[in-house]
Formats: C-alpha cells, structure tokens, sequence
C-alpha cells in the first residue's frame, strides 16, 4: 500500500506556496549613539556629566575632563585663579599621563608650585621663560626620584600682569581666539616631527614604525614629557614657552589633551566654544535662573522653554584663592559636590537632547549681534563656558575617541585691564 506523501518525515520539503505571508523580520536595534549621527545634523550628548566625567566651573575659566576606554582615568588638571589674591594672575595647566596616573598628579601638585618658585621677580620676557623651564626641569627631577614608570604630556598657561606665558611638552595643546581667529600657541612634540626626531638621533636614540606611528624605540609617541625615566635620555622635559602681551582682541585660550585635537581642528573648536557661551548669554538671563531653597547647595533650574539643563552649583562660599586640582580617583567624583561645579539630574532625556545643528542656528544669530555690541569683552559665565567644554568633549568622543578627553577654557576678558563689568 503506497504511503501518504505529505506524511512522510523523509523526502523535499515543501515550498511555501506564492501566496504565504512572509513572517516579519525580528525588530533591528540600532545602538542609540548612531540614531544621533545623522547626515548633516549631529545632536549633542545628554549635557549632564557622566558618572565618568568632572565638570568645574568659575567666573573666568571652566573644564571638562572624560575618561575614555583605559582602565584608570590618566588625565589631570590644574586650576589656581587669583594667584596671591590678585585677580589679574592665574595658572592653569591640563596634564595627560601614560603609563600610569602617578606623573599627572604628581604634576598638577607640584607644577605651578615650582614655576611661581623659580618666577621670583622675573620682568622680562627672556626671564620668565627662563623660570618656566627651570621650574618644568624640577618638577621632573623630584618625580624621576620616586622610581617611577609613567609619565605626562603638559600644557600650562600662566597669566602675570597683562602677559601670557603658554608652556607645553607632548602633544597636548594650547589654541587662543584672536579676534575669533583660532591661534596654535604651542607646537606638538610627537616622534614622527621632523625636528624632534634629528634631535632623538642626535642624542643617539632612534624612531621606529610600531603599531601605526612613529615611536621613540618603538615605544612612546611624545617626544617630550615628564617622567618616562626608561626613555628619559631621549625624551627630555624643556618645554617650549611663548609670552605674549595681552591685547583687547584676545578673546579666550582653549587648552586640552590630545583626546580633543586628534578629532577636533583648532578653528572648529574656537568656533564651538563662542557659540555656547554666546547662545548662553541670549538663553539664561537672570530671570531664567532661581534657586531652590531645597537644595543646600543652591539646585539651579532653568526656564521650562529651555529645558537644557539643571545646574548644580557650589554652596555660596567664600571664594577660595585656588581651585582644587583634578587628582582623585573615579570613585571619588561622585563625592566632590562641595569642590566642583558640576551638574546634577536632568529632566526626561527627550527634553535635554538638543540637536546641535538648531543651538548652532540659535547661537550664530546672536553671534553676530553680541560681538557688534561689544559684548564679547564682558566675559563669559561659568555656565556657558562648561558647556562650551562638553560640547568640544562629546564632538570629539561622538568621532571616535576613545582617549581621556580634558577641555578647559579661559576667558582672558577676565585678566585684561580693559575688560567692561
């Protein structure tokens, strides 16, 4: 007897008839970072600090420092604002380190120290760069006597009077907006430069290709630092040091790690920095902003037809002459509200995402109206000049970083003697 062939479990299987409906595909995620990169339009990052970030703020100077994808945050800042309780002197310093946390703190304990130590009562140009090497040179030795590995690429700015002593080692970077102009004021130190790497050979070392750059013996790609004590020969800690006058078209100085400026150009960062500050000032006048009496710390709201951000500032306090440095670890950050200006929960996230082609649009009109009013020398607040520091990090992360990011910004309209209140 001939079997059932639709019952058989051996044989062709069947095909679905033309008519059958195809099943729905299972729903595609898409990984939330990519639905915001859209062509032409990139919206900005939720403007909340991370759990992974520190934000710190005052009137004159903010910054914005991200850990990326290494195990320790390496990165470090320094922030001293009226120096000897002058408000027209201030030091300021971002500090990369590598192979280790222990040269960024170290430095940004003890750098400043040592310049304003060897600055004595140094006048001329030649004598102050004079004091800065020296103190840069000192500041290596006393760490190279602790036997330790790492080391840190730096950038300083140290404002005297009505002069500008830039200083770095390595490739982090100092721009300055001139008359909305961006301005290099240091030159990067990595081996694959021309002049540092005679200057290695010279010395008799040597640059080598190694896993994509140009490494002094193959191992480290600044050329100049300090620390690094296995390559200490080679890679010396004299810095470069500029000193410029300080002039009414000198608007602000960004200073940042190699994080920024391996994603982010020097005008495109200058750019960035003036429409924020220039959108704050439109957006949060004073009757935008009240205090929650709540909130011990003072919880400031902004207005609900801005929905940006909620801030939380300092406790109202005397002013301190120094702000702290950023030397702790990650798990501490939390913890800092009484040292940082930094931000706390913001409302539903739909309300705080902002696309940044729209504040661009916002902020370009009032560019144009503000700077024409004259009002770019009444300074930035310490609101828009955070923001303007997570705007620049979270351009550079949204490219691809995957380095420790710190951004600082100081508006020099706080330091020129011409400056309107």
């Amino acid at each position: 007897m001939a079997s059932d062939p639709s019952s058989s479990s051996t044989g062709a299987l069947a095909l679905p008839s033309p008519s059958a409906k195809r099943k729905r595909p299972s729903k595609l995620e898409i990984p939330s970072v990519l639905r915001e990169l859209q062509p032409d339009q990139l919206r900005s990052r939720d403007l909340a600090c991370r759990d992974d970030a520190v934000c710190f703020g005052e009137p004159g100077v903010a910054v914005a420092s991200f850990k990326g994808k290494k195990q320790l945050m390496e990165d470090a800042f320094k922030i001293a604002s009226s120096l000897d309780g002058n408000p027209s002197k201030g030091f300021f310093g971002v500090y990369d380190g590598h192979g280790g946390r222990k040269a960024a703190d170290y430095v940004a304990e003890h750098l400043h120290e040592n310049i304003l130590e060897k600055m004595g009562n140094a006048d001329a140009s030649s004598d102050k760069e004079a004091a800065i090497k020296a103190g840069y040179l000192k500041t290596d030795r006393e760490f190279m006597t602790q036997g330790l590995s790492s080391g840190a690429c730096c950038v300083t700015a140290l404002i005297q009077g009505q002069e500008i002593a830039i200083s770095n080692l390595g490739d982090c970077r100092a721009v300055l907006c001139r008359g909305g102009v961006a301005e290099a004021l240091t030159k990067d130190h990595r081996a694959d430069k021309e002049d540092e790497k005679q200057r290695i050979e010279d010395m008799g070392g040597f640059v080598e290709m190694h896993r994509g750059s140009w490494r002094v013996h193959g191992i480290l790609s600044v050329s100049r630092s300090i620390g690094d004590a296995h390559l200490k020969q080679w890679v010396m800690a004299e810095p470069d040091t500029r000193v410029l006058h300080l002039t009414g078209d000198m608007e602000f100085l960004v200073l940042a790690s190699d994080g920024l400026w391996e994603e982010v150009g020097n005008q495109e960062a200058v750019n960035i920095v003036k429409r924020s500050c220039l959108a704050d000032k439109a957006t949060f006048s004073s009757t935008d902003l009240h205090k929650d009496e709540n909130d011990e710390y003072g919880c400031v709201n902004v207005s609900p037809s801005s929905k940006l951000r909620r801030i939380l500032l300092l406790k109202q306090q005397k002013k301190i002459k120094q702000s702290p440095s950023h030397r702790r670890p990650l798990e501490s950050w939390k913890d800092s509200e009484n040292e940082f200006f930094g931000e706390i929960d913001s409302p539903p996230l739909k309300s705080r995402r902002v696309s940044l082609v729209k504040r661009i649009n916002t902020k370009t009109e009032c560019l144009s109206s503000q700077e024409n009013n004259g009002d770019c020398n009444k300074g930035f607040s310490p609101v828009g000049l955070i923001a303007a520091c997570k705007e620049l990090a979270n351009l550079a992360i949204s490219r691809g970083s995957l380095d420790d990011i710190t951004v600082m910004v100081v508006d020099l309209s706080q330091f020129r003697r011409d400056k309107v209140i």
